[in-house]
């Protein structure tokens, strides 16, 4: 029956590759109102960064705040870089009118009237700032409102709705009826200002949307307490993570919020998942922005987790079609060893179905598997939408003709600050030369230096961005539904090359350090310079294999710790049936008035039903009673040897012969496999007892010490 199942799998996959030719994206894919054309000129600078980011000054903003009602907000960046284009205008998605017509030659989308007369061209979607109005129910629900008597119980909010630098902001406060239709009311204020971020995975090039009913919900507790709220959709994580842009935005929004209303007592952010690594990030590069962050399912900063993520599917393709001993990979707790990921027994891999197409069109037989991993199941096709320049979004949102002209990755977003290499695409920082793959398991004997040699002999790495080409599949007719045939983005790996010793070997990737040191210096990475308060709260997700596992809450400790910036930061953990943010605002709100912790903001864990199960400074210890309730786990760098805070993209190289001396393998003898050591890292194994070469070597010469110091000792 097996047989059968599969022969018919091979059928649908041999159908799939020679008789449907039909490969590109359906038109009916891609999203309305495309990008036509791209204008010659980028208006804008980039500030220049020589030494921190936190330690530079920005230029003065001689914008006139506040934006007036009907025209539109500062466009030309005054330090974050030149405006990017393509720049894809979000209008329709908020079911509002179109924006401004910018220009006659056809640069950006097209703007029609009502009657389809063309009206022209927005190339930086531009909107002029209005005020809509709102009623917030007793039941959560947000209605428009023109005037006249609320019902009991409800609340009405003034929302002004406008751009500044292309993207969309909201100003959001609480009103009497008395103050509408007024811009400037502002009796139920209680001076304290929110600025809401969000989450999401983005490479850039869209203006993107602000959900205004769904924020009005979010914060509905906290607006009838009397907060004002602003947010950007430059705050967005799904849009973009060029966190320089991002400030400059967050910087004018909030002084245009000022310019109005008055300076608020304190401002908190809050935000999940990418919103949690802004918060970290702007409180670091720009102090005086936040007073106090809620980072929720927070990472320490965007690269922190592509170093490890984009090892996933590197560690899929050898699992799945590199191997030889295929079998022995597939029980979830093999795959642990090396991914550090949490796993479980009770989940089905994601894709399987077309994990195991690709293995028939390998001519392979489909692999048994055993369980899942957070490492396939979160992170599944990470590498396709923020590595691969060639493919990035599936549903495309320039014209097709603009589709191969330009890159998509996360690394061309931010190529004004990581440059471009001699062939035109932005570096990307991913590196691996030298990585270890599975050395702690191989430490703790549960692989043999035989499987050690053949894993990080045929590992390789993701090919250079010029050799990269997008994912291949098929798409069935009329579902324009897509069949890939090219599982984790196997087709850009490197391959095993034979060696002169007979080993076949991959090749590894090693990143620009000039663009890594620009990383650091522009405060794309967190180094642990912040001076507020930070409750890092999470519910604790690691048993349902999502992304936003707890480990990362630590690699911000660490860093913190470093440069003794730690007792800023609380981290929360609770049940996903209770989240805590009640409890957060009033500690932080405490925290920030009193200019140190209160005890209500200890480190804690939380019960399903919002009780506290452990609090106090030692229970994220390693026997600390929250450590031993939600577990911190690790990941497939960790399980190299690297330290737990993750601030290492480029390790420094120790040769094979040294590192065995050194005893970096443990017990382990590798004596007798020292020659397919030296084929597989001829230049040296990564030396972990070493900062990262990417490390601005000035911050050391200051006195600046890097985050690898610490564990020297």
């Amino acid at each position: 029956m097996r047989l059968l199942k599969w022969l018919l799998l091979l059928a649908l996959v041999l159908v799939l590759v020679f008789f449907w030719p039909r490969s590109e994206i359906p038109q009916s894919l891609f999203e309305p109102h495309p990008v036509l054309a791209i204008p010659p000129e980028r208006a804008g600078s980039l500030l220049a960064v020589t030494d921190f980011i936190a330690r530079t000054e920005r230029p003065a903003d001689l914008y006139p705040y506040p934006v007036p009602l009907g025209d539109v907000g500062p466009s030309t960046p005054l330090f974050s870089g030149p405006k990017q284009y393509p720049f894809y205008c979000g209008w329709h998605r908020m079911g509002i009118e179109p924006p401004l017509v910018d220009n006659e030659q056809g640069y950006g989308v097209a703007i029609y009237a009502d009657d389809d007369t063309l009206l022209g061209y927005s190339k930086d979607c531009l909107h002029p700032s209005r005020l809509l109005w709102y009623r917030l129910g007793v039941d959560g629900s947000v209605l428009p409102y023109q005037g006249g008597d609320l019902a009991a119980g409800e609340l009405l909010l003034r929302v002004e709705l406008g751009t500044i630098q292309r993207y969309f902001y909201l100003v959001v406060m609480p009103v009497t009826a008395k103050e509408y239709p007024l811009r400037t009311g502002q009796s139920q204020w209680n001076q304290k200002l929110i600025y809401q971020f969000h989450g999401g995975v983005g490479i850039g090039f869209r203006q993107g949307d602000l959900r205004i009913e769904r924020m009005v919900q979010r914060r509905s507790a906290q607006l009838r307490q009397g907060y004002a709220v602003i947010s950007s959709s430059a705050n967005r994580t799904s849009h973009s993570y060029h966190f320089l842009r991002a400030e400059e935005v967050a910087r004018q929004l909030k002084q245009h919020f000022i310019s109005l209303y008055g300076e608020p007592e304190m401002t908190i952010g809050i935000g999940g998942s990418g919103g949690g690594i802004a918060q970290y990030l702007l409180a670091q590069n720009t102090p005086g922005l936040l007073d106090a962050a809620i980072a929720q399912y927070s990472y320490p900063d965007m690269l922190s987790q592509v170093i490890y993520a984009l090892d996933c599917d590197l560690l899929h393709n050898y699992y799945y079609f590199t191997a030889e001993d295929k079998a022995f990979w597939q029980p979830w707790q093999h795959r642990q060893w090396l991914e550090g990921l949490s796993t479980v027994p009770d989940q089905q891999v994601r894709h399987r179905n077309a994990i195991s197409a690709a293995q028939l069109l390998a001519g392979l037989k489909p692999t048994p598997m055993q369980g899942a991993t957070q490492c396939i199941n979160a992170w599944f096709g990470l590498s396709s939408v923020v590595h691969n320049p060639r493919q990035g979004r599936l549903r495309p949102f320039v014209a097709p003709e603009l589709l191969q002209q330009q890159h998509w990755s996360y690394w061309e977003d931010l190529v004004d600050i990581y440059g471009r290499d001699e062939h035109g695409f932005a570096h990307s920082l991913w590196d691996n030369v030298g990585v270890p793959y599975g050395l702690l398991a191989l430490r703790a004997g549960q692989i043999s230096p035989e499987q050690f040699i053949a894993l990080n002999a045929r590992i390789g790495s993701w090919l250079p961005q010029h050799r990269m080409q997008a994912e291949r599949g098929r798409f069935i007719p009329r579902l324009d539904t897509p069949i890939w045939l090219s599982a984790f983005g196997r087709h850009n790996m490197t391959e095993p090359r034979v060696t002169d010793s007979g080993l076949a070997v991959a090749p590894r990737y090693r990143a620009n350090r000039e663009a890594i040191e620009r990383a650091y210096r522009y405060g794309q990475l967190f180094i642990g310079e912040l001076a507020i308060p930070v409750v890092d709260l999470r519910h604790y997700l690691d048993p349902v294999l999502d992304m936003h596992h707890l480990q990362p809450s630590f690699m911000a400790r660490e860093r913190l710790q470093q440069r003794g910036n730690d007792h800023w930061q609380r981290i929360w953990v609770s049940h996903p049936d209770y989240t805590p943010e009640r409890e957060a605002f009033a500690a932080v709100v405490d925290w920030v008035r009193h200019g140190e912790a209160p005890a209500s903001v200890s480190d804690r864990c939380f019960a399903g039903d919002g009780k506290v199960l452990a609090q106090g400074d030692d229970v994220w210890a390693s026997a600390g009673a929250c450590q031993q309730i939600y577990p911190a786990l690790s990941n497939s760098r960790q399980q190299a040897g690297a330290p737990s805070h993750g601030l290492l993209l480029q390790c420094a190289l120790i040769p094979v012969q040294q590192a065995i001396a050194r005893g970096d393998f443990g017990r382990v003898d590798m004596t007798p496999w020292l020659a397919e050591l030296k084929q597989i890292f001829p230049d040296g194994l990564c030396d972990y007892q070493q900062p990262d070469l990417g490390y601005p070597p000035d911050w050391h010469d200051e006195g600046i010490s890097s985050p690898i110091e610490p564990w020297l000792h």
